[in-house]
């Protein structure tokens, strides 16, 4: 099989803008030609965060690659999660230092190579009379957790008294209060860094398509697989050629495994009996408030008084907080994952609990979201939460790799392994890499500068130039770090794309042109809930976002007016499962014994 080789990309620089070439982003049709016309060495199966990695990774090493997405681009688990990139300091109960030691080192990659995405946080465990934790045990918690990173964390960890946590966060919870720990992780935006990754692997030669879904899989007559992708917008079908495949697909894994000399798709999730893969579906829940009713100054982590569980009171933007997460198995179909009432109860009460003061209910929920972690089947029955994060790469058939496991801060080097393995695999058939890995060095589309307040600041001033206020330039650095400028250019060209999607957020029309032009957004509801975030940051905004979101996006798309209203419906039914379960919850509460 003959294989063409992508351009080696530049090196960094010190300029605020992109100092790699500007790469028009190819429309996606030429993407599916190119998947129809090229034979290449590795195809990926899924765009969520382990497939943008591998797929980034084995285009910098030089090999063909494509990768190919059912729905869009971080669609189901890399969108709803806790937006955190974290050693995992509760995996230390269950004695997971490899994974803790791993994850800490991945943490220190992403705020180097993405620094505009991943950002410090500051977190707060308060430690209470009635928990399961005391003051010694997480003091030598803390200092094995800092440890792990090499004593090289964004700070080393404080203990605190008392009197110095209420000082930080006068409304934690007083009675039986003992003290707690001050520590640093990270901050993300889970879909920005899959689809800035996603960008990375096409700037360096890989072929990608969202919407396209694997029906069949042909591993009868290799050198070579042969795999029927249908085009989900037109319906139509082709063929892909690669010698070896990943398949990414997180808690769909054994969906696409029940493919493989199928006709047609499949709906159920048992995998090739010999493959080796079961995935256990554990669902986690979120919800935002509006920070005001918490009143909290940073990131809480703490036990939910229900059960134990380590949960997290996170703030997330400059006026809104994240509370989660729930962990619960699920056997359902993953597209149908939705939050409970039950779940959302279980996050008021834990929050209600630790900040007494809040009185939160289900009237103060803007938003739910849930999403299934693609956990390894334990060998035995247990709980959820005590479950490995850590992931597997199976073979199974010949040169058909499953990635399955792992967590969002662990993803590039997931992705390292898994094509070292690909790259053994293909050594032998005469395909060797053209280059040594390097995804740990080569900064993220966007992550080209050498400090984040000088290109805030020059951000901002061009931002004011244009009659942008500071917060919709701050939100611009950090979702586009560089490449900031670019959407500005859009605002410059036209000024109407400078007006906010809605009032109460700093989200700009001009993001949703870019994102069409240049992040592969093919639907409103990709632009709302997975490029800008901003169909879950508001809580009766939704259709109101998605009709002005509709409207630009229709100029780009060649909409009619009928196509146009028909995206508005189907971007405000995105939310729809996750807004019952809010609203029963608040139908059952006068009703309440």
């Amino acid at each position: 099989m003959s294989t063409s080789k992508p351009a080696e990309s530049s090196g960094s620089s010190s300029s605020s803008r992109d100092a790699a070439p500007v790469t028009v982003v190819r429309g996606r049709d030429e993407h599916l030609r190119a998947l129809r016309e090229t034979a290449f060495d590795v195809l990926v199966i899924g765009g969520g965060i382990s497939g943008a990695a591998v797929a980034r990774d084995a285009a910098r090493r030089g090999f063909r690659t494509a990768l190919v997405e059912a729905l869009d681009f971080a669609w189901g688990t890399s969108s709803r999660s806790s937006r955190l990139v974290h050693g995992g300091l509760r995996y230390l109960e269950h004695f997971e230092l490899d994974l803790v030691f791993e994850a800490s080192q991945e943490r220190r990659t992403l705020l180097r190579i993405a620094t505009h995405l991943v950002r410090p946080l500051e977190f707060l465990f308060p430690i209470f009379r009635d928990g399961r934790i005391g003051k010694r045990k997480l003091d030598a918690g803390m200092w094995l957790y800092d440890a792990l990173s090499l004593f090289r964390n964004i700070e080393r960890h404080q203990m605190l008294d008392t009197r110095a946590m209420l000082a930080r966060e006068p409304r934690l919870r007083a009675e039986g209060l003992l003290g707690g720990a001050r520590y640093f992780d990270a901050q993300v935006d889970d879909a920005k860094l899959v689809v800035t990754t996603i960008l990375a692997a096409v700037e360096t030669g890989a072929d990608v398509a969202n919407r396209a879904e694997v029906t069949n899989i042909d591993a009868s007559d290799w050198p070579g697989h042969r795999v029927t992708v249908r085009d989900v917008e037109s319906g139509r079908e082709l063929e892909v050629d690669a010698l070896a495949i990943v398949n990414a697909t997180g808690v769909w894994a054994e969906h696409v495994l029940g493919r493989i000399g199928t006709g047609p798709p499949t709906t159920g999730r048992a995998p090739a009996p010999t493959s080796g893969v079961q995935i256990k579906p554990s669902r986690g829940t979120h919800i935002h408030v509006a920070r005001e009713r918490i009143g909290h100054a940073g990131a809480l982590i703490f036990e939910a008084p229900q059960d134990g569980r380590v949960m997290f009171v996170l703030p997330w933007r400059e006026d809104l907080t994240i509370i989660g997460t729930t962990d619960e198995y699920f056997d359902g179909e993953p597209r149908d994952v939705a939050a409970t009432p039950e779940e959302i109860a279980y996050l008021l009460e834990a929050t209600n609990r630790l900040l007494p003061a809040s009185k939160l209910g289900p009237e103060d929920v803007i938003s739910a979201w849930a999403g299934l972690r693609p956990l390894v089947a334990p060998t035995a029955a247990g709980d959820e939460g005590a479950v490995s994060r850590d992931f597997e790469v199976h073979e199974h058939p010949h040169g058909i790799f499953t990635l399955s496991g792992g967590k969002l801060t662990s993803h590039r080097r997931m992705a390292e392994e898994t094509v070292d393995r690909v790259q053994a695999f293909l050594a032998p058939a005469g395909v060797p890499a053209a280059r040594k890995v390097d995804t740990d060095k080569v900064p993220l589309p966007g992550a080209r500068f050498r400090d984040l307040g000088t290109l805030r600041d020059g951000i901002r001033a061009r931002a004011g130039t244009h009659g942008l206020g500071t917060d919709t330039a701050d939100r611009l650095t950090r979702a586009y770090g560089t490449r900031a400028e670019r959407v500005l250019d859009l605002v410059q060209r036209d000024r109407r794309l400078g007006e906010k999607i809605l009032p109460e957020r700093p989200h700009v029309l001009a993001e949703a042109v870019y994102s069409v032009r240049n992040e592969m957004a093919m639907h409103v509801e990709d632009v709302l809930f997975r490029r800008t975030r901003i169909g879950l940051e508001t809580r009766n905004g939704t259709s109101r976002a998605a009709r002005r979101v509709a409207t630009v996006m229709a100029t780009e798309m060649g909409w009619t007016s009928e196509q146009e209203a028909e995206e508005v419906k189907r971007a405000t039914a995105f939310r729809a499962a996750d807004d019952t379960a809010i609203r029963d919850l608040a139908s059952r509460l006068p009703g309440d014994p």
